[in-house]
Protein backbone atom coordinates (compact mmCIF):
# COMPACT_ATOMS: atom_id res chain seq x y z
CA UNK A 1 0.00 0.00 0.00
CA UNK A 2 1.17 3.52 -0.80
CA UNK A 3 0.89 6.47 1.54
CA UNK A 4 0.12 8.77 -1.38
CA UNK A 5 -0.39 8.69 -5.13
CA UNK A 6 2.68 9.16 -7.29
CA UNK A 7 1.29 12.03 -9.35
CA UNK A 8 -0.44 14.69 -7.29
CA UNK A 9 -1.59 13.11 -4.06
CA UNK A 10 -4.83 11.48 -2.90
CA UNK A 11 -7.85 12.32 -4.98
CA UNK A 12 -10.36 12.11 -2.15
CA UNK A 13 -9.09 14.98 0.00
CA UNK A 14 -11.15 17.55 -1.90
CA UNK A 15 -14.10 15.25 -2.48
CA UNK A 16 -17.39 16.60 -1.08
CA UNK A 17 -19.11 14.64 1.67
CA UNK A 18 -21.65 12.05 0.65
CA UNK A 19 -23.77 9.57 2.62
CA UNK A 20 -20.89 7.11 2.15
CA UNK A 21 -17.88 9.42 2.48
CA UNK A 22 -17.96 11.63 5.58
CA UNK A 23 -14.90 13.85 5.98
CA UNK A 24 -15.56 14.57 9.64
CA UNK A 25 -15.12 10.87 10.43
CA UNK A 26 -12.06 10.18 8.24
CA UNK A 27 -8.40 10.47 9.15
CA UNK A 28 -5.97 10.15 6.25
CA UNK A 29 -3.17 7.67 6.87
CA UNK A 30 -4.77 5.96 9.86
CA UNK A 31 -4.48 2.54 8.26
CA UNK A 32 -0.70 2.92 8.12
CA UNK A 33 -0.33 4.81 11.40
CA UNK A 34 -2.49 2.85 13.80
CA UNK A 35 0.18 0.31 14.75
CA UNK A 36 2.59 3.01 15.91
CA UNK A 37 -0.29 4.98 17.48
CA UNK A 38 -1.17 1.94 19.61
CA UNK A 39 2.46 1.32 20.49
CA UNK A 40 3.13 4.92 21.55
CA UNK A 41 -0.38 5.56 22.92
CA UNK A 42 -0.23 8.84 21.05
CA UNK A 43 -1.60 10.17 17.77
CA UNK A 44 -0.28 13.23 15.94
CA UNK A 45 -2.99 15.06 14.00
CA UNK A 46 -1.93 17.30 11.11
CA UNK A 47 -3.79 19.35 8.51
CA UNK A 48 -2.87 17.72 5.23
CA UNK A 49 -1.47 14.63 3.60
CA UNK A 50 1.91 16.26 2.84
CA UNK A 51 2.40 16.78 6.59
CA UNK A 52 1.57 13.12 7.20
CA UNK A 53 4.18 12.15 4.63
CA UNK A 54 6.71 14.45 6.31
CA UNK A 55 6.18 12.89 9.73
CA UNK A 56 6.41 9.37 8.33
CA UNK A 57 9.62 10.21 6.46
CA UNK A 58 11.05 11.68 9.65
CA UNK A 59 10.47 8.41 11.51
CA UNK A 60 7.21 9.37 13.24
CA UNK A 61 4.63 7.09 11.61
CA UNK A 62 1.84 7.94 14.05
CA UNK A 63 0.69 11.02 12.14
CA UNK A 64 -2.74 11.26 10.52
CA UNK A 65 -4.54 14.13 8.80
CA UNK A 66 -8.01 15.60 8.89
CA UNK A 67 -9.41 15.76 5.37
CA UNK A 68 -10.25 19.40 4.91
CA UNK A 69 -12.22 19.70 8.14
CA UNK A 70 -11.61 20.73 11.74
CA UNK A 71 -10.77 18.05 14.29
CA UNK A 72 -14.16 16.63 15.32
CA UNK A 73 -15.71 14.42 17.96
CA UNK A 74 -15.99 11.70 15.33
CA UNK A 75 -12.23 11.87 14.93
CA UNK A 76 -11.81 11.61 18.69
CA UNK A 77 -13.94 8.47 18.79
CA UNK A 78 -11.80 7.04 16.01
CA UNK A 79 -8.39 7.69 17.57
CA UNK A 80 -9.57 6.69 21.07
CA UNK A 81 -9.63 3.11 19.81
CA UNK A 82 -5.84 3.23 19.65
CA UNK A 83 -4.51 5.96 21.96
CA UNK A 84 -5.41 8.39 24.73
CA UNK A 85 -2.98 11.21 23.88
CA UNK A 86 -3.71 13.57 20.99
CA UNK A 87 -1.09 16.01 19.71
CA UNK A 88 -2.32 18.70 17.34
CA UNK A 89 0.53 19.48 14.96
CA UNK A 90 -0.98 22.68 13.59
CA UNK A 91 -2.03 26.08 14.83
CA UNK A 92 -4.72 25.74 17.48
CA UNK A 93 -6.94 28.16 15.56
CA UNK A 94 -7.03 25.67 12.69
CA UNK A 95 -8.97 23.30 14.94
CA UNK A 96 -11.95 25.62 14.60
CA UNK A 97 -13.35 28.64 16.38
CA UNK A 98 -14.75 27.79 19.81
CA UNK A 99 -12.70 24.60 19.90
CA UNK A 100 -11.51 25.03 23.48
CA UNK A 101 -14.82 24.11 25.07
CA UNK A 102 -15.06 21.06 22.82
CA UNK A 103 -11.53 19.91 23.61
CA UNK A 104 -12.12 20.14 27.36
CA UNK A 105 -15.39 18.29 27.01
CA UNK A 106 -13.75 15.56 24.95
CA UNK A 107 -10.86 15.20 27.39
CA UNK A 108 -13.32 14.43 30.18
CA UNK A 109 -15.81 12.42 28.13
CA UNK A 110 -13.27 10.18 26.38
CA UNK A 111 -10.42 10.28 28.93
CA UNK A 112 -7.92 11.77 26.50
CA UNK A 113 -5.44 14.62 26.62
CA UNK A 114 -5.13 17.24 23.89
CA UNK A 115 -1.85 19.10 23.44
CA UNK A 116 -0.34 21.31 20.76
CA UNK A 117 3.05 20.93 19.06
CA UNK A 118 4.82 24.19 18.31
CA UNK A 119 6.72 25.00 15.13
CA UNK A 120 8.65 28.05 13.94
CA UNK A 121 6.33 30.67 12.51
CA UNK A 122 5.65 30.21 8.83
CA UNK A 123 6.79 26.58 8.78
CA UNK A 124 4.66 23.48 8.70
CA UNK A 125 5.66 19.85 9.41
CA UNK A 126 6.10 19.12 5.72
CA UNK A 127 8.72 21.87 5.40
CA UNK A 128 10.49 20.90 8.62
CA UNK A 129 10.64 17.24 7.60
CA UNK A 130 12.89 18.30 4.74
CA UNK A 131 15.04 20.86 6.57
CA UNK A 132 15.30 19.50 10.12
CA UNK A 133 13.41 16.22 10.61
CA UNK A 134 14.75 15.65 14.13
CA UNK A 135 12.95 18.78 15.31
CA UNK A 136 9.60 17.14 14.57
CA UNK A 137 10.25 14.63 17.34
CA UNK A 138 11.22 17.47 19.67
CA UNK A 139 8.04 19.38 18.83
CA UNK A 140 5.91 16.35 19.63
CA UNK A 141 7.81 15.57 22.84
CA UNK A 142 7.45 19.19 24.01
CA UNK A 143 3.80 19.62 23.00
CA UNK A 144 1.92 21.85 25.44
CA UNK A 145 -1.52 21.32 26.96
CA UNK A 146 -4.08 23.20 24.90
CA UNK A 147 -4.77 25.82 27.56
CA UNK A 148 -1.07 26.36 28.23
CA UNK A 149 -0.48 26.88 24.53
CA UNK A 150 -3.24 29.47 24.30
CA UNK A 151 -1.84 31.36 27.29
CA UNK A 152 1.67 31.34 25.85
CA UNK A 153 0.37 32.92 22.65
CA UNK A 154 -1.54 35.51 24.65
CA UNK A 155 1.59 36.52 26.57
CA UNK A 156 3.59 36.75 23.35
CA UNK A 157 0.94 39.02 21.84
CA UNK A 158 1.01 41.34 24.90
CA UNK A 159 4.70 41.86 25.70
CA UNK A 160 4.41 45.24 27.43
CA UNK A 161 5.50 45.53 31.05
CA UNK A 162 3.50 48.57 32.14
CA UNK A 163 0.95 48.08 34.92
CA UNK A 164 -1.85 48.73 32.44
CA UNK A 165 -0.65 46.08 30.00
CA UNK A 166 -0.02 43.51 32.73
CA UNK A 167 -3.46 44.09 34.25
CA UNK A 168 -5.12 43.73 30.85
CA UNK A 169 -3.10 40.60 30.08
CA UNK A 170 -4.14 39.04 33.38
CA UNK A 171 -7.78 39.82 32.62
CA UNK A 172 -7.55 38.22 29.17
CA UNK A 173 -5.61 35.24 30.52
CA UNK A 174 -8.19 34.52 33.19
CA UNK A 175 -10.88 34.65 30.53
CA UNK A 176 -9.09 31.73 28.86
CA UNK A 177 -8.42 29.94 32.14
CA UNK A 178 -12.06 30.09 33.21
CA UNK A 179 -13.15 28.29 30.06
CA UNK A 180 -11.71 25.13 31.61
CA UNK A 181 -14.32 23.12 33.52
CA UNK A 182 -11.97 21.78 36.23
CA UNK A 183 -11.59 24.21 39.14
CA UNK A 184 -8.30 22.63 40.24
CA UNK A 185 -6.82 23.18 36.78
CA UNK A 186 -8.07 26.77 36.87
CA UNK A 187 -6.42 27.36 40.24
CA UNK A 188 -3.07 26.06 39.00
CA UNK A 189 -3.16 28.20 35.89
CA UNK A 190 -4.24 31.21 37.96
CA UNK A 191 -1.00 30.88 39.90
CA UNK A 192 0.95 30.85 36.63
CA UNK A 193 -0.90 33.93 35.40
CA UNK A 194 -0.04 35.71 38.65
CA UNK A 195 3.66 34.93 38.21
CA UNK A 196 3.57 36.02 34.57
CA UNK A 197 1.78 39.32 35.14
CA UNK A 198 2.53 40.27 38.75
CA UNK A 199 -1.17 40.58 39.55
CA UNK A 200 -2.17 39.35 43.03
CA UNK A 201 -2.44 35.57 43.05
CA UNK A 202 -5.18 35.78 45.68
CA UNK A 203 -7.35 37.91 43.41
CA UNK A 204 -6.77 35.65 40.40
CA UNK A 205 -7.48 32.58 42.52
CA UNK A 206 -10.85 34.03 43.50
CA UNK A 207 -11.63 34.60 39.82
CA UNK A 208 -10.63 31.01 39.04
CA UNK A 209 -12.86 29.62 41.76
CA UNK A 210 -15.85 31.59 40.47
CA UNK A 211 -15.46 29.90 37.05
Amino acid sequence: RKLFDDDDGPKYLNTPETPIYKKSAVLYGLDLARRDISKQQQVVVVEGYTDVIGFHRAGLPRAVATCGTAFTEEHVKLVKRYASRVVLAFDADAAGQGAAEKFYEWEKKYDITVSVAQFPEGQDPGDIANSNPDSLQVAVDEAMPFLGFRLKRLYAANPGKSPEVRARTAELAMGLVNEHPDVNVRRLYASEVAMQTGVSSGELMRIAEQG
